[in-house]
């Protein structure tokens, strides 16, 4: 049980720093509501569960190849930019917007799973985590699934418990204040990605 309580712990850790994802999701639970959260986080859940199986298949050599880890980051720095190109784009369109409940679309899902998918730190997260288990007397595939569990737990809360909150927030949110909300976090994702595009840049220099 301490494996998990462990993993719980970390998954929070992870999961609470303002990034990309963390953004992404408060943009689209203002607009959407709880349930545009939910497909968001179930969208997450999926893409850091797809990664764990990836690495626990033995995959994760593949962090090693550098263009795999180039590919990754470019693809991932594309995801950025269209979802900060769309971000910014309703910032300009804040006076027709329409905040009515959009949790049910698809789309909330997808981005999900493309936004975590596409981040290379995911991939390195999780082999890390394997990898400090594989030097560990106490190794096996139960603790491992144990802990990886419990990672996957804390961000889950997380995710509900943000979504919770932005569920009651945006009651007191106009179309104006959420273009303005939008507009910010659209030059945030933008710049994660140019962030990233000049780390990338580096290792060509």
């Amino acid at each position: 049980m301490h494996l998990v309580l462990e993993g719980f712990i970390l998954g929070l850790s992870v999961a609470a720093p303002i990034g990309p994802t963390n953004i992404e999701m408060i943009r689209r639970g203002l607009k959407g509501g709880f349930g545009a959260c939910v497909l968001f986080a179930a969208g997450v859940d999926v893409a850091l569960i797809t990664y764990l199986a990836a690495v626990f298949a033995g995959f994760s050599f593949l962090t090693e190849v550098e263009a795999f880890n180039i590919a990754l980051s470019v693809f991932g720095i594309l995801v950025l930019f269209y979802l900060g190109y769309m971000n910014v784009k309703d910032f300009f369109g804040r006076h027709s917007l329409n905040l009515e409940d959009g949790g049910h679309d698809d789309r909330h899902f997808m981005a999900g799973i493309l936004l975590t998918l596409t981040n290379p730190a995911v991939l390195l997260f999780w082999s890390g985590i394997i990898g400090v288990n594989l030097v560990s007397r106490e190794f096996s595939m139960r603790n491992g699934a144990l802990v990886s569990g419990g990672i996957v737990m804390g961000v889950s809360v997380w995710l509900l418990a943000l979504s919770a909150l932005l569920h009651r927030g945006r009651k007191t949110i106009t179309p104006a204040v959420f273009g303005y909300v939008s507009g910010v976090a659209g030059l945030v994702l933008i710049g994660f990605g140019l962030s990233f595009g000049y780390r990338i840049v580096l290792k060509f220099f």
